[in-house]
């Protein structure tokens, strides 16, 4: 090893003589003398420069697509959008899941309050997604659906339910908002005068009993003749999906848990998948 490593020594340390010559007449044209240590210091930066001018060739020039397994630009950026998003849904979800365990343990009685990490139950409810925008036939198709379901409304309160049956009004108070199927507002909210009970408008059995994220406590009847009745804004419920009840049988209590809204009842009468004005049916 020693050997080799001073003949290297030995190799470098010799004068080398380069002369350039026409080649016409032979006249010399250049000439240098350089020593090995010489070359070897000019030939090594030379290498490094022409190393890095490829390298910003292939880096920044279309070149680099050429590469197997090199994404392109577009695909770089894509990359990098779809993690943000994936980010920003993971925050979201973990969001919404920490607030749902709130409400939770709220109902539960475990806590006094439901944290809202700067957010409402409604705009968790009212999220519009606007990133896939609705194709013209889809509109023109709810259009029609829309058109078809208010042609059916304008005709639900035409004595669709028998006059042999007496309906119990559910809570003896003030009605203060009508029914008008014009503005979606497919019942009535009666605000209690009197005793906060709400009763079973007529005999039925009981489909649906529990806690909602709009409505609070939602009582849901089935009767005869295809007739249901809802009850909406309840604070207490004293019956369970699948109890039977009888016409003026005490169900619940009116008032919304929500202290930022009014105490009252959200009444509806539905047959035959179509909403009827109860105030023609029941005296208030």
């Amino acid at each position: 090893m020693g050997k080799r490593r001073k003949k290297i020594y030995k190799i470098l340390g010799k004068k080398y003589h380069f002369s350039v010559y026409n080649d016409t007449d032979y006249e010399q044209v250049w000439k240098a003398r350089l020593s090995g240590w010489l070359v070897l210091s000019i030939i090594i930066p030379v290498i490094f420069i022409v190393f890095f001018l490829f390298f910003l060739f292939i880096s920044y020039t279309p070149m680099r697509n050429l590469i197997p397994g090199y994404p392109d630009s577009a695909i770089r950026q894509r990359i990098i959008n779809n993690a943000e998003k994936l980010d920003s849904l993971e925050a979201a979800i973990a969001s919404w899941e920490r607030y749902f365990n709130s409400i939770q343990s709220f109902v539960a009685g475990e806590i006094d309050s439901i944290g809202n990490e700067n957010f409402t139950l409604d705009s968790i409810i009212n999220t519009t997604f606007t990133e896939y925008p609705m194709l013209p036939e889809d509109s023109a198709f709810l259009a029609e659906i829309e058109q078809e379901n208010i042609a059916r409304l304008s005709t639900s309160n035409k004595n669709i339910i028998s006059e042999n049956i007496y309906l119990y009004p559910p809570l003896k108070g003030e009605i203060i908002s009508y029914f008008d199927p014009n503005k979606r507002q497919f019942g009535i909210n009666i605000k209690a005068t009197a005793s906060p009970i709400v009763t079973a408008t007529f005999d039925g059995m009981i489909i649906f009993s529990g806690w909602t994220l709009n409505d609070d406590y939602v009582i849901q009847i089935q009767h005869s003749n295809n007739l249901i009745s809802i009850y909406k804004g309840n604070n207490t419920i004293f019956k369970s999906t699948g109890e039977r009840v009888n016409a003026g049988e005490a169900i619940a209590t009116v008032g919304i848990t929500n202290a930022a809204k009014d105490n009252h009842l959200h009444f509806e009468l539905w047959q035959n998948g179509i909403p009827v004005d109860p105030t023609i049916y029941i005296q208030f």
